[in-house]
Formats: structure tokens, sequence, C-alpha cells
């Protein structure tokens, strides 16, 4: 067989590559390693210091540490699981001990206390000497969010001004309402887990750039990145917002079309409150319960507290969390809320097996509120309504972000039909003079808490979908449809085995350290960009990104996860080489 010859690709001497020397790694002309970039040994040192403190790193982890200590931005799309919170702790240690700074932003007030247990977990296995928001010698970890003391942000805002720090965790909150307090500074490392809580506030993206060393001269944005961007997400919408990430640091934020669940989904239009203690009876401990607003959490709360070792979570209390985590309760109770504590980030794959919302996520806008709707929501709107005649007159709405008069002229058309209630959508209950979007988006995190990525495969879960309005139900099961989950009726539950199935899926999870990687990067190389992005494309909105030589982009690619039957296959890197 003819073996092939790569002219020129040697990294060692420069000549011609032979399939030989690429096996084995090594240059035969100057014998040395190939591909050893300046940051491998920093890598290694790296990547033996997260064993230490977490255990082996996964094969994603171990390209994301390559990119941060490169220098090098980019978005993290990837599914919930694969450990992308505990590497922006873990690296952001490894660089506090080389004097650097790291500013990790994360989305409640849960996550932050979560990171920074796990950062005093990290630096006591380190053996590093460390202060959390107090004064000491070591490394110092400054940290703020709601549920902090009067003394408490006092003596954070004192040390913060002193920059008596080296990591600072916050909420997202506190960039856009507290950016006063870190103009003027910059950060070698930003992780932001889970940039669609930032992207809510128009200016964020911004403020991220002026962080990493950019700046303003009129409408111009001038200056370098004197550091490494990662931002987080599974389910990220990018839009106009991320323009200047793809800019100034040359990667867009991409989202998958898809979640990764192994969870067995039901619906029923009883949510009375026998129905809540028949499963939570049947299945017994691990169960959130999810409600529709605040009220109702309490109220289920009051209901169920007599016969369950139930607690509620609200954002800034984490008491009930934390005697949950420690096997004290058997079920949490919190709000379907698509950026509420019980929602996002919360990751305990062997407490929580199963998810009961009473009542199903939904966005409502009503006819009142048409004013203030968003050129985003006019334009789902008319999607809605894109039969109508007059809603076809105004067609494409490409022009719709800037067109004030066409944002009015479409709040008109749409204020009439919401109130004659009349489409023909199955997937959208328009009624009473108001319009009510199913949130699948909320239901896939919620439930997803109940199945989570391990070497070994998904731990198996279940979601019960309780809800007594039959039409916003039923809109529901028909949007949900469209994300490949299929609901059982409450009568299909063989209760028995799914409790067996689920508990078995948390006893292989315990035998982790044993079971081979599931997913690991890949390089996928076409000849042409237009091929490049139409294959990446096939999987979800990709996370694009450009590397160039000097002014020019040398090389673009189309990153994304790709599913391969029920598990997930390596992460594909699609790329287009031009010289």
């Amino acid at each position: 067989m003819l073996k092939a010859v790569y002219e020129g690709l040697c990294s060692g001497c420069g000549g011609d590559l032979s399939v030989a020397e690429a096996e084995k790694g090594i240059c035969s002309l100057k014998e040395r390693p190939l591909c050893l970039a300046r940051e491998e040994a920093l890598v290694e040192e790296f990547l033996r210091f997260f064993e230490e403190i977490i255990g082996k790193p996964r094969a994603l982890q171990r390209l994301w540490a390559r990119r941060v200590l490169r220098g090098e931005s980019f978005a993290a799309v990837a599914p919930t699981g694969v450990g992308k919170t505990s590497f922006g702790a873990a690296i952001a240690l490894f660089l506090a001990s080389y004097d650097k700074k790291s500013y990790i932003l994360l989305p409640t007030t849960l996550l932050v206390n979560q990171v920074v247990d796990s950062l005093k977990n990290y630096t006591d296995k380190a053996g590093f000497s460390a202060y959390f928001n107090s004064k000491g010698e070591g490394i110092g970890v400054l940290y703020y969010h709601s549920a902090l003391k009067k003394d408490e942000r006092e003596r954070f805002f004192e040390l913060l001004s002193q920059e008596r720090y080296s990591i600072l965790v916050t909420t997202t909150s506190f960039l856009a309402r507290r950016f006063d307090l870190l103009k003027g500074r910059s950060f070698n490392f930003i992780f932001v887990d889970d940039v669609d809580a930032v992207l809510k506030g128009s200016r964020n993206v911004e403020r991220l750039l002026l962080l990493l060393g950019f700046y303003r001269e009129g409408k111009r944005w001038k200056g370098k990145a004197k550091g490494a961007l990662m931002v987080s997400t599974a389910t990220a919408k990018p839009g106009a917002k991320t323009r200047l990430f793809r800019e100034l640091l040359g990667f867009d934020v991409g989202a998958t079309s898809y979640a990764l669940r192994n969870v067995e989904d039901f619906a029923t239009s009883d949510e009375s409150i026998e129905v809540i203690k028949g499963i939570l009876t049947r299945l017994g401990a691990g169960g959130l319960i999810f409600a529709r607003n605040a009220s109702e959490a309490e109220r289920l709360y009051e209901a169920l507290r007599e016969s369950f070792k139930v607690g509620i979570v609200a954002a800034g209390d984490k008491k009930d969390f934390e005697a949950f985590e420690r096997g004290e309760l058997e079920h949490l109770i919190g709000t379907s809320y698509y950026y509420g504590t019980l929602v996002r980030g919360l990751d305990l794959p062997e407490q929580i097996r199963y998810a009961i919302f009473v009542g199903a996520p939904a966005v409502r806008l009503r006819i009142s509120e048409m004013a203030e709707a968003s050129p985003g929501m006019l334009r789902a709107l008319a999607l809605i309504f894109r039969n109508h005649e007059e809603i076809r007159e105004l067609l494409p709405l490409s022009t719709l972000e800037r067109d004030v008069e066409l944002q009015k002229r479409l709040r008109e058309v749409l204020g009439r039909l919401i109130k004659e209630g009349k489409t023909e959508e199955k997937d959208v209950v328009v009624r009473e003079g108001e319009v009510i979007l199913p949130d699948v988006r909320t239901y896939i995190q919620g439930s997803g808490r109940t199945s989570r990525l391990f070497a070994g495969g998904l731990t198996k879960g279940a979601s019960f979908l309780l809800e007594n309005d039959k039409a916003l139900l039923n809109a529901f099961i028909q949007r949900a449809s469209y994300y490949d989950i299929e609901f059982k009726s409450l009568e299909e539950v063989d209760f028995d085995r799914l409790a067996r199935e689920i508990d078995e899926s948390r006893a292989q999870y315990k035998r982790r350290a044993k079971l081979s990687e599931m997913i690991t990067p890949a390089l996928f190389i076409v000849e042409s960009p237009t091929k490049a992005r139409q294959i990446s494309r096939f999987f979800g909105k990709p996370s694009v990104r450009v590397l160039r030589r000097g002014e020019e982009a040398e090389l673009i690619a189309y990153e994304v996860p790709t599913p391969h039957g029920c598990f997930w296959s390596p992460h594909a890197w699609v790329m287009w080489w031009t010289w």
C-alpha cells in the first residue's frame, strides 16, 4: 500500500512529513517531538495539578487547558455534566499560583457558594495557603452574592478596592450592577458559566471586553486581550450581542439543537397534591419539585412537609439545599424559572433522581404588555400568526430591530389578532387576550438535573409534567416533540421498573473511575468553507473560531458536539484551512 507524504508539514524540521513520523509523533530528521507547543510544559503541569485536586481530566478538559494557557478565548459548547465549572475553578486556582488574576461569573447565588466550597477543597488538596473574603497570606479569593450579611458585604468591598485577591467569584448580576467597582481592572482569565445569563444585559459583552484589556475610542474598539475568556454553555442562543466576541476575540457562541439526557417523560392533566404524593411515595428520595412561582412553591411546601422530608430553595437561602446534599432532606421545591436556582447548575447526580413540574413552564404575553414587547418577541409572535394576510404584508421583518414604524405597525396588528384569539399553530395557546408559549428550554434544563453525563454514559432520570390546563399541556407536548421528547401518560408508569433502572445507573456512576472516557475531541478537515459550515450545522449552531495570522484569517473552525446513537460521539471540529 502506498504511504502518504505531507509536503512541508513537519513541525520539527519544516520539511515533508511521513505517515511513520506522524504515527510516532517524532521528527526523524531532528529527532524531536512534533507539535510541541511552547505552553506544553505548563499544560502538563496543570493536568497533574488537576488530577491531584479533582481526578483524571477528561479529553475535553485537556483541550480547554491548552486553549486557556495559550491565551485563546473560546466558547465551551458542551453538554451539562462534562465538568466545565470544575475546570474553570481549577484553572483559576492554578493561574493564581502564578500570580495571575481570574474572574469567575456564575448565574446563581447557590453556584457561587458551590464554587467557593470547591475552591476551599482544592486549595486544601493542593496544599496552597489561601484566604476567602479576608486578609491573609497566599492566594486571595473574593466572592460576592446577595445573601452576604452587611458586615460581609462591607469587608468584600473594602478588599475589592484594595485588590487583595487573585480570584474573584460573583453572580452575573454583579457585573451589570457593580461594574463601576471593576472599571480600569483587567484579568488574565475570565470564566463565564452560563453565557445566557450574561447576555441578558445588553452591555455585558462590552464590560467583559473592558475587563480583558480592550478600550473604546469613539465607536471603535482598540487594544489586545490581556487574557483569555472562556464562556460555558449547553444551550446558548447566539445573537448580535456576541458579534464583538468574533471581531475582537476570534470566536462565536454556538448552541446545540438537542439535549443530552436519559430521561423518561410522563404527563398528566391532574396536578393535585394526591398525585404528587403518589409519585414521591413510589419513587422515594431524590425528587426536585418545580412550581410556577414562589407562592406556589410555598403552598406545595406546606402541603407536603408533614408527610415528606422536603425543603424549599430560594435565591440567597442555601440552608435546605445543604441539608438535601447531606441527606437530611429527601426532596427540594423551587420555581421553574430558566435562571432559577434549581433549574441551572445544580449538579448532584447521585441524590437527584427525578423531577416533578407542577405546571408546565411557559411564557405569557398579554395585550396590555404588547407595548413593552422586544423586537425578538414581536418576531416570534409574527411567526405564530404568519398565515394571516396582515402579517404577510409586513414580512420578512429584516429591518425590525431598527425600524420603529414597523415595530409600531406590528404591535397593532398582533394586538388585534391576539384579542381575536385566532391561530392555526398547535404548539401555542392564544386566548382571552394573551399568548402562552410553552417554555421547553426550561423543562429540558430542569429535568436534565436528573440525568448526568459520566464516563459510563448517562445516569437515568424521570420527569413528570402536571398541568391542569389541557390546551397548554397539549401545546407543550407538541413543542417538546421538536426536541425529540415524547411524553407517556401517567397511567403507563411502571414505578418498580423505573426506580430499579434509576438506581442501577447510579450504582454504575459510583464505579465511574474504572470506566472509559465517553467524550473526546475529534478533527474533521474538509476542502471548502461552505462544506465545513454545512456539515457542522447538521448538529446544531456551531461555535465558530477564527485563527488569524496578522490581520488575515488563516483558519476557520466550526465546533459542535455531535450525537451518535444514544450517547455522544466526539466533540467535532469541522475545519477549512486556507493559506
